[in-house]
């Protein structure tokens, strides 16, 4: 005891705000600091920019993707359909795609903002089958967007700043809270520093006389990495700095003392290849433009032939060679898989086998909650597809190859793992940009990359290599390294059948034959999976659509699926001007578009605009949306048994944001189910329940059946606990809330600090506890606490940071305690109150034991919190603080109130709302009366 006290006053030492060199403050920045940067320079020096890397040395992809789109297919003259002159369209698709390239302006963010807003018309995209309107709105949302960023970034401005010295060619920035700034710095961002004091420099004046003169530089370089600090020592932010000889000497600065004005600029590479793809969208003729609209504006649903009766059948297994890894522990390619799992795996399978000549067809989408198995079910479609299921096709005959892309590294990374267990090591490409230090990529990654030999510089593979692959991933970001290097479906073919026309002409000198490339009517991908699409901006997914899609009539077309869950965290946006383009991923868009004529039962899977319908089977059309057509499923498939967690993790999330259609398939270990409840009487002995007793309707008037969930039972076999919290929050900003998320909440972060202290110490592993808060400042303060107390394994971490992860325990701090600030978050898409997708995100994340502290008089002003509050109370499942007035438990009374399955966030007045109990199918099913 005397240890966890020590270890207690330990934490309580470290709980205090930020220093002020904390980047997590919202900077102000002084106009004589403003002015100073704008003032003119003598001189600027350049030292590393979009064609060099960030060590100063010449950028090697340039070179390779140029010589990738000369070589791929051999290089001939074009002479397809020759009857005169050569045609003109055949060197194109031997010259690396062109970039959009958006010129950096260093002084936006130091102009007054009034003068620097860009405006632009929004195109109603649920309704627009305009490509030129739907292009103009992302074309100014993206501009939007990264105006935003710049002007962010200029808060984390910095004066008077010294540089360390880290090898010869860079320098570092230490500095405190940088990791957690928001937005994050990035590699590949600029860095503008000017000397405090100008360099001077001997100059001849009129009468030759040398004298000394002052001037003033700029210079310009690139962040090469960021590291974060460990043991209470401040990040660093490392960049390019190779000076020349001359540069070096005029800057005087050997001993490393100068002081610099610095100031960060986004990099727009982001912007950049997202115009790209749009430019490529625009530029195609409106005949190839009218080929797309079944992708971007799907009104009709697919006609494809049934699958024979013994193809419907989905096997487990791989094949058993020895050639092939057998990890299939990894891939999870041998466990079953349930019937709306199988019905995609069919519908891919329908599509695979009855292929479209004509139009690409409108993507596949699988959607469904965090634990419901969506990855497993990818991995057994990308098997499928690349014939490695039992019955299926000879896996060396199937000529199939998938290009699988995500918007994160660590999701691609993920799916590289699985399908080791699935493919030969050199049948995998995991593409990265030359850009991404080595460093970052974990080890098990790094045999399915190319690198330069000698260098730790990642590369893209020679042609010969291509051929034999079977699964390329990449972000969809770096989908456009394909693009450019026209490793694309359409430059493909028409390389192909410009060499194909060429041998059989009588301009063939060299007597070239059919065996140095065939002429496929297969396109060089087939399959495009794209996984976490929920997550993904539409030009950022346009990117990889932009290297299959081949409008070209007369080849098989590609195949696109979409995997995600739109009802939890989409793209994260800066500029509140731009939620409803850039804020709504291509995957919600097509969700959200009408399908009355589609056969799907209600206006969109995210549900009806008035409200829901009560019968199970229009219900379950409109979930499905329109998969059912002739009998067959062809779009959408919508998973609802779910693998994580403990039913009672599900029952509100349920009834919240699926229909209450969710069930709890994972097998309940009682042994396990027993351990963390005796973990959680520990936690719960911390604190007192709240205990409220409600009367029944009339006095001596037992309780109605029908109202038996307003009464309180303890359900002690349910590893959930909500300890509320009387705090007050505050922000680390500087000035105001603008761009930030810097808020703390010291009372919440002690009983969070606690409660993990009290697991632990009664045998619970740090590294299998997460501490989850909505707010940066939050973070950072439960992390220094337990740093200091010595438990560095425990993850803390932002909503945004645990999405795709599961812990067997999480904490979930909510931090804000005052009601004021609620409008304000909702405004700048932060915290969790009024925003349904991070609480959703934050409520499906725990796989053992599910903790949240909060303010109980804050919570109840948020409908789904409200809802939360009532399901814990009649639980048994609350302690500590309650509301300072119970009576508002009792506000309406028990003969008004409304028992529903379901609950509609957006269409019900506020006075019905606080009517409603909702009570889950699930709970139900699991409570103990």
């Amino acid at each position: 005891m005397t240890m966890g006290k020590n270890r207690k006053n330990a934490g309580a030492a470290t709980a205090k705000r930020l220093t002020g060199t904390a980047v997590l403050r919202d900077k102000f920045v002084p106009k004589h600091v403003r002015d100073f940067n704008l003032t003119p320079v003598a001189a600027r020096w350049v030292l590393c920019s979009d064609d060099f890397n960030a060590d100063g040395s010449p950028n090697d992809m340039t070179p390779v993707i140029a010589k990738m789109a000369e070589t791929f297919i051999p290089n001939v003259p074009c002479v397809c359909g020759q009857t005169g002159e050569p045609l003109l369209h055949g060197p194109y698709y031997y010259l690396p795609s062109p970039v959009h390239r958006v010129p950096p302006d260093f002084q936006f963010a130091l102009r007054p903002k009034s003068n620097a807003k860009h405006h632009f018309v929004q195109a109603d995209l649920d309704e627009t089958t305009s490509i030129k309107e739907y292009s103009s709105t992302f074309r100014g949302a993206l501009r939007s967007e990264h105006e935003e960023l710049m002007r962010m970034y200029e808060k984390y401005s910095l004066r008077k700043w010294p540089l360390r010295r880290f090898n010869p060619n860079r320098a570092i920035i230490y500095l405190e809270g940088i990791s957690d700034a928001r937005p994050t710095l990035q590699v590949g961002d600029i860095v503008l520093l000017r000397p405090i004091q100008p360099l001077v420099a001997l100059m001849p004046n009129r009468y030759g006389t040398m004298v000394a003169e002052q001037y003033a530089i700029e210079i310009e370089t690139r962040i090469t990495n960021l590291v974060r600090g460990k043991a209470g020592q401040p990040d660093q932010v490392i960049l390019s700095w190779a000076l020349t000889l001359e540069q070096r000497d005029a800057l005087k600065d050997h001993a490393w003392v100068r002081e610099y004005s610095i100031r960060f600029i986004p990099a727009s590479t982001m912007i950049d290849r997202c115009l790209t793809a749009l430019d490529w969208l625009e530029n195609l003729s409106v005949f190839q433009q009218n080929a797309l609209q079944d992708i971007l504006f799907p009104v009709n649903a697919p006609i494809v032939k049934p699958l024979p009766v013994e193809q419907r059948q989905v096997h487990r297994g791989v094949p058993t060679s020895a050639d092939y890894s057998s990890q299939t522990d990894i891939s999870d390619i041998g466990k079953p898989l349930n019937q709306l799992q199988s019905s995609f795996i069919r519908m891919v399978r329908a599509r695979t086998q009855d292929p479209s000549f004509e139009m690409t067809r409108p993507p596949m989408i699988l959607t469904g909650p965090a634990g419901t198995g969506k990855t497993k079910t990818l991995i057994y479609a990308i098997a499928d597809v690349l014939g490695l299921l039992s019955g299926q096709p000879n896996h060396s005959n199937n000529t199939n190859r998938v290009l699988i892309c995500c918007p994160s590294h660590a999701a691609s990374d993920v799916l590289t793992r699985r399908l080791n267990g699935l493919l030969k090591r050199s049948e995998i490409f995991r593409l990265y940009d030359a850009s991404r230090p080595s460093s970052t990529v974990p080890g098990s990654i790094l045999p399915f990359t190319c690198q330069i030999p000698g260098t730790d510089r990642f590369t893209l593979p020679p042609p010969p290599v291509w051929t034999g692959l079977k699964a390329v991933i990449c972000t969809c970001m770096d989908a456009h390294l394909l693009f450019r290097a026209q490793v694309t479906n359409h430059a493909i073919r028409m390389k192909q059948e410009c060499f194909h026309s060429y041998i059989l002409s009588e301009n063939n000198p060299h007597g070239l034959s059919f065996g140095q490339v065939s002429v496929n009517k297969s396109p060089f991908f087939t399959h495009l999976f794209i996984d976490e699409a929920a997550q993904a901006t539409e030009p950022e997914i346009l990117c990889p659509i932009s290297c299959v899609v081949d409008p070209h009539l007369g080849g098989k077309k590609v195949e696109i699926s979409l995997i995600g869950d739109p009802r939890q965290l989409s793209p994260r946006i800066f500029s509140k001007d731009v939620s409803d383009s850039l804020g709504r991923s291509f995957m919600e868009r097509l969700l959200r578009r009408p399908v009355t004529c589609l056969g799907g039962g209600g206006e969109s899977l995210l549900g009806p605009t008035d409200s829901l319908p009560e019968n199970a089977e229009s219900l379950n059309d409109l979930i499905r949306y329109y998969a059912n057509v002739d009998g067959q499923e062809q779009l959408t498939i919508f998973l609802t048994e779910n693998y994580r967690g403990h039913p009672s993790f599900l029952m509100m999330p349920s009834s919240f944001f699926y229909f209450d259609r969710l069930r709890s398939a994972k097998a309940q270990d009682q042994a396990n189910i027993a351990y963390w409840c005796d973990k959680l009487r520990k936690v719960e002995a911390l604190s007192s329940p709240v205990d409220v007793s409600i009367e029944p309707p009339g006095t001596g008037v037992a309780w109605p059946e029908s109202d038996m969930f307003a009464q309180i039972c303890r359900q002690t076999t349910w590893p959930l606990h909500f300890r509320g919290v009387n705090g007050s929050d505050s922000s680390i900003a500087i000035e105001n809330f603008s761009g930030t998320d810097s808020w703390q909440n010291i009372a919440e972060a002690h009983a969070t600090v606690e409660i993990i202290s009290t697991l632990i110490e009664n045998g619970v592993e740090p590294s299998k506890i997460g501490a989850m808060s909505p707010f940066r400042g939050q973070v950072v303060l439960i992390r220094k606490m337990l740093r200091g107390m010595y438990y560095h394994d425990v993850n803390v971490g932002t909503i945004e940071n645990y999405q795709a992860v599961e812990q067997d325990v999480i904490v979930l701090c909510l931090t804000r305690a005052s009601a004021d600030f609620v409008n304000h978050d909702v405004g700048k898409r932060m915290g969790i109150f009024g925003q349904p997708k991070q609480l959703n995100v934050a409520m499906t994340r725990a796989e053992n034991l599910f903790i949240v502290v909060g303010k109980p008089n804050v919570m109840w002003q948020d409908p789904c919190c409200r809802q939360w509050l009532r399901f814990c109370l009649r639980n048994g499942l609350w302690y500590g603080e309650g509301l300072e007035q119970w009576k508002k438990v009792q506000s309406v009374s028990l003969k008004d109130m409304q028992f529903v399955s379901m609950f509609d966030m957006t269409t019900e007045p506020e006075d019905e709302k606080k009517s409603l109990v909702v009570v889950s199918t699930l709970e139900k099913i699991h409570r103990v009366q």
